[in-house]
């Protein structure tokens, strides 16, 4: 009875037992296929590979070079813009920078040299223990021919046992000043500490510069000597003519760098060598990365071949099952993230909702608040002006009535043109500065064109914060309120110098700065800012996109 039910059930799905046989026999078949091209994808995959650890090693030197160049290059500027310091200031620039360019682990002296009419004026060692250096430094600096008015130098000197990269900065003034700068980098304390950094696997770097002088090895006894067994198939001029100089850095024309095959002279062994070009300060370096053959090549594609068939048969014994629980899971996590989308996206309108609802009730509470106080304070100007200047009296009249047509004029929104706002903030301003005499100065800086003053920003911001400083200030003839109202390109800054009252506004509740912060936090803008710094009340106001 049991069998007959297995057999039943077996008939019923035999056309499932018929696709398994018929996918286990195509996995076969194609594994059978693909096995013999896996060599050669596999040694396209591991030259990807090489390329992009070339390019990481070529990163590596570039950044290191560029380090020990920081100090010759920062003395080149300081030197060039010579002109507009004094003497005295150049000379503890230069001192300065002599004294933290050997805070770099390879550079072991330093120097700078004032000279005025071929005599030399003052000379700074920073390594003052070293007589010989001193000595020959100076003896140096008198041998330098100037054909223009700047010389840069840039050599390699081996000399006791230590292979030294001599670079030395020298410009000579109009006034024929000439001011020298240099220092030593010890290349063997180099290889030290980059081979101690740097331990990765995947080959080994050598850095020569362009004329073939080795600066960086694995095997020391090379740093220093032309290895001209590198360049035997591939020139350096044809290393270097295979680069471009594009913006300051030397780009290779084709997307693969040149390469070789040689035997290593450190390693002993066949090496596939890439050679590409970086550019360090005002002077190109070779560098050459050697990857051994069997060790990137055919041991890694042999491993490959053998856990191919492994990786695949798992892959496929496995495939039903996770299909299955994928698409159950799949299926789960569809519901649950739909849930959890519409829940966020109610909760965000909900937020949008309220912040905007907020921002207009706290704006019509501004509105109500500037009014009465406003206007007493305005007539009371008024009461005392009209006897003192009838005509200004008449212009003030004028601007108090556009104050409040601008006020009670309605509009869809809280957002207002900056040109509109400073029209305001111009009449608004006309009117406190009658009311405090010269104890209130307001100036508007504007840096840009006139497609700014299109954007828009919050309403009544400019009044809130320029009202905002009259109310939180003293301001007395003694100590008068200076408030600057600077237009830029991407947002707006109001500064005033900061003298808070002794005795705060009983009224006092920032509802003005509230409203701001309400309004940008509605557009999901966090860059508005208010703070003091440097005794200045500076508040940074950046344009709003209308929803």
């Amino acid at each position: 009875m049991q069998s007959s039910k297995f057999w039943t059930r077996l008939k019923k799905h035999q056309q499932y037992l018929y696709i398994s046989i018929l996918l286990i026999a195509v996995f076969f078949i194609g594994s059978s296929l693909i096995t013999p091209k896996i060599t050669s994808v596999t040694e396209d995959l591991i030259q990807d590979i090489i390329q992009g650890n070339l390019k990481s090693k070529e990163n590596i030197v570039a950044f290191e070079f560029n380090q020990l160049n920081g100090g010759l290059k920062k003395a080149q500027k300081i030197i060039q813009n010579s002109e507009n310091n004094t003497f005295g200031f150049l000379r503890e620039k230069l001192l300065f920078t002599a004294d933290l360019v050997i805070e770099h682990h390879s550079i072991h002296n330093s120097f700078v040299s004032l000279t005025l009419e071929n005599s030399v004026d003052e000379t700074y060692f920073s390594n003052k223990k070293d007589a010989g250096y001193a000595e020959e430094i100076q003896i140096l600096l008198k041998d330098i021919r100037f054909v223009n008015r700047d010389v840069l130098i840039d050599t390699i000197i081996s000399k006791n046992e230590k292979v030294i990269n001599r670079k030395i900065y020298a410009k000579k003034l109009p006034d024929d000043t000439v001011i020298y700068f240099g220092y030593d980098v010890d290349l063997i304390a180099f290889w030290t500490y980059f081979s101690e950094t740097y331990k990765g696997d995947g080959g080994y770097t050598v850095v020569t510069n362009k004329d073939g002088v080795c600066v960086l090895h694995p095997d020391t006894k090379y740093i220093g000597k032309k290895i001209d067994m590198y360049f035997d198939t591939i020139s350096i001029e044809t290393i270097l003519k295979s680069s471009l100089k594009i913006n300051g850095y030397y780009v290779p024309e084709n997307v693969n760098s040149l390469k070789d095959k040689a035997t290593s002279e450190f390693l002993g062994l066949e090496v596939l060598r890439y050679y590409d070009t970086i550019k360090t300060g005002d002077t190109p370096l070779i560098v050459i990365v050697s990857f051994p053959i069997d060790i990137h090549l055919k041991e890694t594609t042999k491993n490959i071949q053998r856990y191919f068939s492994w990786i695949s048969f798992l892959a496929f014994s496995t495939f039903m099952l996770l299909l299955l629980a994928s698409r159950l899971q799949m299926k789960k996590e569809y519901v649950e993230n739909l849930k959890v989308l519409e829940e966020k996206e109610h909760l965000i309108n909900v937020n949008e909702k309220y912040q905007k609802e907020n921002a207009v009730l706290q704006l019509n509470q501004l509105k109500k608040k500037i009014n009465p106080h406003f206007l007493f304070n305005s007539l009371n100007s008024l009461h005392v002006l009209i006897d003192l200047n009838p005509v200004l009296s008449q212009q003030f009249v004028l601007k108090l009535a556009d104050v409040y047509r601008y006020l009670l004029d309605e509009r869809d929104g809280n957002l207002i043109s900056l040109k509109n706002e400073l029209t305001f903030l111009e009449q608004y301003v006309f009117l406190q500065e009658i009311r405090f005499n010269k104890s209130l100065k307001v100036s508007i800086i504007n840096n840009c064109d006139d497609k700014v003053l299109l954007r828009k920003i919050p309403f009544l911001s400019l009044e809130t914060l320029v009202e905002n400083a009259i109310k939180h200030n003293e301001i007395t003839k003694q100590k008068p309120l200076i408030i600057d109202v600077i237009i830029n390109s991407d947002f707006i800054t109001v500064k005033n110098n900061f003298t808070p009252r002794k005795h705060k506004a009983k009224d006092s509740h920032h509802i003005g700065l509230n409203y701001l912060g309400n309004t940008y936090q509605y557009y999901q803008i966090s860059t508005f800012k208010t703070e003091v710094i440097n005794g200045e009340f500076v508040c940074v106001l950046p344009y709003i996109s209308s929803k």
